[in-house]
């Protein structure tokens, strides 16, 4: 496949991922985009340099959702085994995952977003599960939505059908921020020039570190917390760099060990 006929494009840009859905207008996932969305996911998990992912889209929508015909029972395991997966990998990486909003985000693009770290996106983004008008459910948003918006929102949300405006999903508490959209592509690399200024060893072991305690009380979270400092933290080449760059009033060479 050329890289033009690719509908999933992996860069790598001073030390950030960047995937791009590229298969427009829609982007509507098909059991193979979503292969090619995983392949991407292993390379960056293995690229121990990488400070973080940014999600981008080509196309009047983020994703409109997944291919209606592979829901048909026939293809439907190999669609939710392609789907499952995406998000299992997205789970386990330990780099923050910003996503990039534009258009609709519906259905399984919907649910892919679910995934992001911090959310951003223009005042034309919209948001919603529409299945539910056609004979199915969103089982990724059924698991996961009340987690991030609540039961009762996520109850409305996934039965309804309804699509919401980015500024509704700013205030359910689920887009960290909503921009213009011809402001949209600068708030992204904003964001990710503050990522780029951590050291990706220390940055691996805050994001290992918060996704593993997340569901801890407070007591046993601090002290696992605390144990890592001392004892992974503490002993890693970057903390003294860190500290070495601030007295000598540079930016740091970080080591990534």
């Amino acid at each position: 496949m050329t890289e033009k006929q690719n509908p999933v494009k992996l860069t790598v840009e001073n030390d950030v991922a960047y995937i791009t859905l590229d298969a427009p207008p829609l982007n509507i996932f098909t059991a193979a985009i979503m292969g090619g969305i995983n392949e991407a996911l292993v390379k960056i998990a293995a690229d121990k340099s990488v400070k973080a992912l940014a999600f981008k889209a080509n196309g009047k929508a983020f994703s409109a959702g997944a291919d209606v015909g592979e829901h048909h029972p026939d293809k439907a395991t190999g669609m939710i085994s392609a789907f499952s997966r995406m998000f299992t990998l997205l789970g386990e990486l330990q780099i923050p995952v910003v996503m990039a909003v534009d258009g609709a985000a519906l259905g399984a693009g919907f649910e892919l977003v679910m995934m992001a770290d911090i959310l951003l996106a223009s005042d034309r983004a919209t948001f919603g599960q529409p299945e539910i008008r056609l004979g199915f459910f969103a089982p990724f948003a059924v698991a996961y939505l009340p987690q991030l918006v609540g039961q009762a929102r996520a109850m409305e949300i996934t039965c309804s059908g309804r699509t919401y405006s980015a500024e509704q999903m700013h205030q359910f508490g689920f887009v960290s921020h909503v921009v213009a959209a011809d402001e949209l592509e600068g708030v992204l690399e904003s964001t990710l020039r503050d990522f780029r200024k951590a050291s990706p060893l220390v940055m691996r072991m805050n994001v290992r570190i918060l996704k593993k305690l997340r569901d801890k009380s407070f007591e046993p979270a601090h002290k696992e917390a605390e144990k890592v400092f001392l004892e992974e933290l503490m002993a890693s080449e970057d903390v003294l760099e860190g500290i070495a760059s601030f007295y000598e009033k540079r930016k740091p060479d970080w080591k990534n060990r």
